[in-house]
């Protein structure tokens, strides 16, 4: 058995989608809880009528008055207590047999302790991009890329509780630092074939449409995972080149003093690893490469490091 988690707050335009997708779902959820975080729109009240009129779901309403997705999400997991837990965001749109998959993936792999996805993101355009993901376990990889994300990760309840939920501190890139702690644990991952969801890419979602104005809260996500990885020059490699990446990308935005700023991150963080001076080369061959407009850095970087980690 597993429960779904979803926190809103203000997505009252959103929400209806949300939950429509859920309704469509092939393989029900034991237990859905629907965390209000503090909206002052009609968000609650499209929650309280689904769950008014789906009296044959066990639906909560749960309200969690701190903000923050992270509070939100730590409040409903302390209410879960199914084996498996997932979650969602109040603005995208469930796949229909998503979960059917991952039940009967879970069937096939009892030991599993996570089952991942890969997820589509929706552009306010109309246009659609699978991620890509390199479906492994590796800590460098998740530094990297991000390949466990919110929505493509469906954890067992006491693993993630014991690695210590979400971490409330952080308002960016929460999943991205969740997920290289889920890894140092050392859990047995298996991934789901294809690509799964709408994930919707807009200026006012969790993931965000830019890093332009958000670099206190990125250099935050940042600091926590490099006390993290500070015990592995391979990690902290991957982590000033990852960086490195953020910062070309903010220059190009037009964000010249913050992308000042995150390079002198990374040339700190560069100094810890064990071949300084090739990986400050490696990270600002990358950032060129990427302020020009390259694509597909990370596999570049990727194939670099794993050179650098051999030396």
């Amino acid at each position: 058995m597993f429960s779904l988690i979803i926190p809103y707050h203000n997505r009252e335009r959103w929400l209806p989608a949300t939950l429509q997708s859920l309704l469509a779902c092939t393989c029900r959820p034991h237990h859905v809880l629907l965390v209000d975080n503090g909206s002052t729109d009609g968000s609650a009240l499209v929650c309280r009528n689904f769950a008014q009129a789906h009296p044959d779901w066990n639906i909560s309403l749960v309200s969690e008055a701190q903000p923050g997705a992270c509070f939100a999400r730590n409040a409903a997991l302390k209410l879960v207590e199914t084996e498996w837990v997932y979650f969602f965001d109040s603005d995208d749109e469930l796949s229909p047999r998503f979960f059917e998959q991952a039940v009967k993936t879970l069937a096939a792999h009892p030991r599993a302790d996570i089952i991942a996805a890969a997820t589509v993101m929706t552009f306010p355009d109309g246009t659609m991009r699978r991620r890509a993901v390199q479906r492994n376990s590796s800590v460098r990889d998740q530094i990297l890329t991000a390949q466990l994300a919110t929505q493509g990760l469906f954890v067992r309840t006491k693993l993630l509780c014991q690695v210590g939920a979400w971490n409330t501190e952080l308002t960016k890139w929460n999943d991205w630092e969740l997920g290289i702690r889920l890894l140092l644990s050392r859990p047995r991952v298996v991934w789901l074939p294809g690509s799964w969801h709408r994930i919707q890419q807009h200026p006012d979602s969790l993931t965000g449409s830019g890093f332009s104005h958000t670099l206190p809260q990125l250099l935050s996500a940042f600091e926590a995972v490099r006390r993290l990885v500070s015990a592995r020059g391979e990690w902290l490699a991957a982590l000033a080149v990852r960086a490195g990446i953020v910062a070309a990308q903010l220059q190009r935005e037009g964000s010249a003093d913050e992308a000042g700023k995150l390079r002198q991150w990374a040339k700190d963080v560069c100094g810890q690893c064990p071949h300084p001076k090739l990986v400050r080369l490696l990270c600002f061959a990358i950032s060129c490469y990427v302020r020009v407009g390259g694509r597909g850095a990370w596999m570049l970087a990727r194939c670099f490091l794993r050179d650098v980690a051999v030396r």
